[in-house]
């Protein structure tokens, strides 16, 4: 078995004892739990509220616990237990239609009925109906909660910020701890030591808002249980939360501080609870916390979905990326062997114009028998006489020949007229030639690509383990105005994060403001988004705020009385967050110019965007152009590609004019160029790499602008914003000789922290 297989089979087994304890064991302990806690007192949920709420398949383990809690009771308690635990079973018989909305309205009103009639017998007075009354709405509350929290989870994940789903975590967490706290023993209550170690392992792998959502109502669930021992609950809770500040030095260390953080409360606020029984809860939970392995049950919770199918993708894209090189090397191998079969080469010519006006000539057995030889001399002559460029007329026979000829008109109209076939033969060859060539480059820039995405493609880890985050983000794209918004999270490979969110409309707020509104959401500091797109479909991209910036300007003068100019730039940042600067010079001046760079630069920005390699994305701007139309079409690329994490700089450049480099008082040239794109054949774009930093300044000119050195040198030594820069550099060059014979075009780029 290959390591690929190897790797699949172990994340496809068929059992992983870490969703049997999550999907199973846990359901039936809290049954198990809250079955024994509310029998103490009548009010609380019992288990047949979970049980009614959760899904069919999870309620049957929370039936096992339950079932072996309400044994415990001795009879005849048992029997009002069990009664309500088949009330609650029954109704998973009642078709929901898939709609949660219902599968809730069940469960609301089968824990109400089952909690009333499998107690009713036992209400002997008005105030233990009403009791009865209290704890059966409770139970359907508790229910109705369950069963939308699962909906919710199973949808599209649970987060904070959404009010409905903060409000089911509250109202859940008040209720079950109100029946943990019933089990209150002579050395440990298990309410407070479940809430305890339960709230270190939330605030570990959720921060401290979800402890918060959690604690507070549990706490307020364990006072509603026994008042005397809601304040050594609040100091454990608290105590909870405060010891994330040992996380960094380990588990234990922080198991060790929440011991010590709860017993320094205990003596500051002088409970009057005993404090051993504190101690021995506090430790206990600890111990719990410290042995619970966080971090594979974490990893567990999607290693299918995370990583088999990414798998999966990666084998379909290169197998995609294998079908493409075959089709290309099959159009190569068919179209060589029908070119040794049709083709139509220059001798031919002389023998097809024989054919058609000599066959039916009298004198054919004497010019082609006896005189075989100088007929043959004679039309291959008029042959090479036609591609010198003179015409042939009835009198470009040679004397012999036409002694002997009776149709000297025919012979040269036929010579003339193959002459021509042939001619536009080779010319439609060579067309058929390059149109294959350009289509055999695409699919081979295609099976790059996707070769390419599959080798990448897994470098991406998702962040988090669920849609929480990708959640928050949709909502506040929604509230900035973004309809219908899909958002994305990933991190690259240092850690940081990038977000890829797609609306049908664009923001309603500016940049800079939904930067650091997700920023905000997600708790991190956030670069100012790139948004684009159109026709309904609108892109928008941010990533985690780097070492380096650059602020860019550019500035354009059109050539002569023209009012566009044949250039173009853009910036953006590709999927890993490097940042790149475009300059395209179309061939000419003016729009006609322009379209060639804008296609140029559109077709290179939307495919790095979309993760296409960059000689991929040449490739294809070069192809492109080549197709464009029936006219030449070139474009200049000028490409500087810069890693605002390290610094690296790579300047590409294919026809485009030097890029001037200001570091460290030094000025570096990069002028190392290959073929414009549109010019044919593949393209092949050396690099020279540097090495920027903050102060250090960019300059990138089209081939218009003739630039002084020197000058160059003491502008780029001043200090002044990247706008005023290129634009200074564009009007000195227009003033230079040589200056107005094109468009001119500078960007600027300065690097800072």
């Amino acid at each position: 078995m290959n390591e690929k297989a190897a790797e699949f089979s172990r994340q496809t087994s068929a059992f992983n004892w870490r969703e049997f304890v999550k999907k199973d064991l846990v359901w039936a302990a809290a049954g198990f739990l809250m079955e024994l806690g509310s029998s103490a007192l009548s009010a609380a949920p019992a288990s047949f509220a979970l049980i009614a709420g959760l899904s069919r398949k999870r309620s049957v383990s929370a039936l096992f616990g339950a079932t072996a809690g309400t044994l415990l009771h001795g009879f005849p308690d048992a029997f009002i237990g069990l009664a309500a635990l088949i009330i609650a079973m029954a109704a998973k018989v009642i078709p929901d239609f898939g709609k949660p909305k219902i599968r809730a309205v069940i469960a609301f009103f089968s824990a109400i009925l089952a909690g009333f009639f499998s107690r009713i017998a036992e209400a002997q007075s008005t105030s233990e109906l009403l009791v009865l009354v209290i704890s059966s709405l409770t139970a359907g509350a508790f229910a109705l909660c369950v069963s939308l929290l699962e909906a919710s989870v199973t949808e599209r994940g649970i987060t904070l910020s959404d009010s409905r789903d903060r409000a089911l975590v509250v109202i859940i967490s008040a209720l079950a701890f109100f029946s943990l706290g019933q089990l209150d023993y002579t050395y440990i209550n298990i309410g407070r030591l479940i809430m305890a170690a339960a709230l270190l392992c939330v605030t570990e792998r959720k921060g401290l808002v979800w402890s918060a959502a959690i604690g507070l109502p549990a706490v307020f669930g364990l006072c509603a249980a026994n008042p005397e021992m809601g304040s050594a609950g609040a100091c454990m809770a608290f105590s909870a939360a405060a010891s994330c500040a040992f996380s960094r030095r380990g588990k234990i260390t922080r198991a060790i501080g929440f011991v010590f953080l709860t017993a320094a409360g205990t003596l500051v606020s002088r409970i009057d609870e005993g404090s051993w029984r504190i101690l021995t809860e506090t430790a206990a939970a600890a111990l719990i916390y410290a042995v619970v392995p966080l971090d594979k049950v974490k990893t567990a919770e999607n290693d299918f979905s995370d990583s088999a199918v990414s798998l999966i993708i990666r084998e379909r894209l290169n197998f995609a990326a294998d079908a493409l090189e075959g089709v290309g090397a099959g159009i190569t191998a068919a179209a060589e062997a029908l070119d040794r079969k049709y083709s139509f080469n220059i001798e031919e010519i002389s023998e097809r114009a024989a054919d058609k006006v000599c066959r039916s000539c009298p004198k054919s057995m004497v010019c082609w028998g006896r005189n075989y030889e100088l007929f043959r001399k004679e039309f291959s002559r008029l042959v090479m006489q036609l591609r010198t460029g003179f015409e042939l007329t009835e009198y470009s026979l040679s004397p012999e020949c036409a002694e002997e000829c009776v149709n000297p008109a025919g012979v040269a109209k036929a010579i003339s007229a193959e002459y021509s076939r042939y001619i536009s033969a080779m010319s439609d060859e060579r067309r058929i030639r390059e149109l294959r060539r350009i289509y055999t480059d695409r699919l081979s820039a295609t099976e790059e690509i996707l070769r390419e995405i599959s080798r990448s493609g897994l470098e991406q880890r998702a962040f988090g383990k669920s849609r929480v985050a990708e959640k928050r983000v949709e909502k506040k794209l929604s509230e900035c105005g973004v309809e219908f918004p899909q958002a994305f999270i990933t991190k690259d490979r240092r850690g940081k994060i990038r977000i890829e969110a797609y609306g049908a409309t664009q923001p309603k707020v500016e940049r800079d403001y939904l930067g650091t509104a997700l920023g905000k959401t997600l708790g991190r500091e956030l670069e100012v988004p790139e948004i684009s797109g159109s026709s309904g479909r609108y892109r928008i991209t941010t990533s985690e705020v780097q070492p380096l910036s650059a602020k860019i300007g550019s500035y354009q003068l059109p050539q002569g009385q023209n009012k566009v100019c044949g250039d173009c730039c853009e910036s953006f940042t590709d999927a890993e967050g490097a940042l790149y600067i475009v300059l395209s010079d179309g061939m000419g001046t003016g729009s006609r110019a322009r379209v060639d760079s804008s296609i140029a630069c559109s077709v290179l920005s939307k495919l790095i965007k979309a993760g296409i390699p960059l000689p991929s994305a040449l490739e294809t701007v070069n192809t492109t152009l080549l197709v464009k139309s029936a006219d030449e079409s070139f474009a200049t690329m000028d490409i500087c590609k810069i890693n605002l994490e390290n610094g690296e700089c790579a300047v590409y450049k294919a026809g485009a004019a030097t890029t001037y480099i200001k570091s460290a008082n030094k000025l570096i040239r990069a002028a190392i160029s290959s073929p414009p794109a549109g010019s044919g054949g593949r393209m092949s774009v050396p690099a020279q790499r540097f090495k920027v930093s903050a102060g250090d300044v960019i300059v990138m000119a089209t081939d218009g602008a003739v630039i002084d050195e020197e000058w160059l040198s003491r502008e780029l030594s001043k200090e002044s914003a990247p706008e005023e820069l290129s634009e200074r550099i564009a009007k000195a060059a227009r003033s230079a000789e040589n200056g107005a014979r094109d468009d001119i075009s500078v960007v600027a780029v300065a690097m800072a922290r």
